[in-house]
């Protein structure tokens, strides 16, 4: 019996258990697929578009943390409304869409003096400077005639608004205390000089004055309109 055990039942026995222990590790490496890695961007304002400006993180599609998305097209990623295909918003000097342009309205300076009349939506590049033939500033009465705008000295005697106030041939002088063009307050008694105009809204700061550049959403009427575009 004993000679019996020792040259069939164990040999089995060990062969059960080798095929067991094999069989087992072969098993494991099988059952457990390669994990599928993609490399992903933070996008911090959770509008699905990751910052451009930052270098990716590779993680397992099962193990991605929160906030962290397959894109990186996102121009600014600490703000929402900016992202591709957003809407953009006129004048306000942000590129909404991420196409490297903003909108801006001009006024067609035909005559070269720094003051236009007609207006004109123009996309430039960001920080790119306005082109030849165009102005920040409006207010342009005759715009054929580069000694005709809102800054211009009012000549009596030539039946011209010089200056595009509205009034031909009539000289009155203002204060102007901040030095921007645009006075104040009420006539000045002759021989008293200052400027030609009393139509700044604030004549303690050279940025606001009529005509200049408005800024949205800073509550400064930069252009004495009576609106801060807030």
């Amino acid at each position: 019996m004993k000679k019996r055990f020792l040259k069939t039942i164990l040999p089995g026995l060990l062969l059960v258990t080798a095929v067991f222990i094999i069989g087992s590790g072969c098993g494991d490496g099988i059952s457990s697929p390669p994990q599928d890695f993609q490399n992903y961007w933070p996008d911090i304002d959770q509008d699905s578009y990751g910052d451009a400006s930052e270098s990716p993180t590779s993680y397992a599609t099962s193990y991605v943390p929160a906030n962290y998305v397959m894109d990186n097209t996102d121009c600014n990623d600490n703000d929402a409304t900016v992202y591709p295909g957003a809407t953009e918003i006129l004048d306000n000097g942000v590129d909404e869409d991420c196409n490297g342009y903003i909108s801006i309205t001009l006024f067609v300076d035909a005559d070269g003096d720094g003051f236009g009349k007609e207006t004109e939506v123009l996309e430039l590049l960001v920080d790119e400077s306005i082109p030849s033939g165009y102005s920040y500033y409006a207010g342009d009465c005759n715009d054929d005639d580069a000694a005709i705008n809102p800054l211009a000295d009012e000549i009596v005697g030539n039946g011209i608004d010089d200056n595009c106030d509205g009034d031909i041939d009539i000289v009155e002088y203002y204060t102007d205390e901040d030095g921007d063009g645009y006075g104040a307050g009420s006539a000045l008694p002759p021989p008293a000089a200052g400027v030609n105009n009393n139509l700044d809204c604030d004549d303690t700061n050279a940025n606001i004055h009529p005509y200049t550049r408005e800024f949205l959403n800073d509550g400064i009427d930069s252009n004495c309109d009576g609106e801060d575009n807030t």
